[in-house]
């Protein structure tokens, strides 16, 4: 009689097994919110079972912060692995001033149309982070948004920059809008092409404003006396 061969045994893999809770939970926290997220939830949706998960998270807390810090993470990756604002690394910081402005416009162009896309293709990303900074005590605690004022703090600092731009109220500003624009995008764009047309669209009106504002020039005295009033009292 052959004896019987007991199958071989799955090869554990931790690390797999995290990031696939982390993915069933980032799911399930950009539809339902964390009210809706429990770790036996999440776990079943993981495909693995609830004493696994609970080995990686003891607690729905945990899992939720887990899963928000994972999240900028990827951001942070997508976004700034070539690069800041200036479309030059942190090395390269010098190259960011008016003899290299073509380059400096060109790397701008490419980092708002790679958040853009970025942002468009992955709206849940966009939403739980959103949430993530509304629900901190101190939301410039951020991985990713530190990086993304850091890059716009860099631009402000040489001399291809506008004087006096506010760098904490414009990154709000901009993320925020990066963020939304995929809710428009999901109404309006019924295949990929037209996604990719609209974000190519915000990326593009990204730079528009950047270089060129909103008001024709004759309204730059009108401006500055508005700011001096309003702005510079003590």
């Amino acid at each position: 009689m052959p004896t019987m061969q007991k199958a071989p045994r799955r090869k554990r893999d931790p690390q797999s097994t995290r990031i696939a809770i982390l993915e069933a939970a980032k799911t399930v926290l950009a539809k339902d919110g964390s009210e809706g997220l429990s770790v036996s939830s999440v776990a079943q949706l993981a495909g693995v079972n609830r004493g696994t998960a609970y080995q990686h998270f003891n607690a729905k807390e945990e899992l939720v912060r887990a899963t928000l810090e994972w999240v900028s993470q990827q951001l942070l990756v997508a976004v700034f692995e070539d690069g800041g604002l200036g479309g030059e690394g942190a090395s390269s910081r010098p190259d960011i001033d008016l003899a290299h402005l073509p380059g400096v416009i060109n790397g701008m162009a490419e980092f708002n149309l790679r958040l853009s896309l970025y942002a468009v293709e992955n709206p849940e990303i966009g939403r739980i982070w959103l949430y993530d900074v509304l629900s901190r005590q101190n939301p410039r605690e951020d991985v990713f948004y530190k990086r993304f004022e850091q890059s716009m703090q860099n631009f402000a600092d040489s001399d291809a920059s506008e004087k006096d731009i506010d760098v904490q109220a414009l990154a709000v500003l901009m993320l925020t809008g990066y963020f939304l624009w995929p809710v428009w995008v999901e109404s309006h764009a019924k295949s990929k092409k037209a996604r990719q047309k609209m974000a190519e669209r915000y990326a593009a009106e990204v730079l528009r404003v950047s270089m060129h504002g909103v008001i024709h020039a004759d309204g730059y005295a009108i401006l500055q006396s508005f700011l001096e009033k309003n702005l510079n009292k003590s």
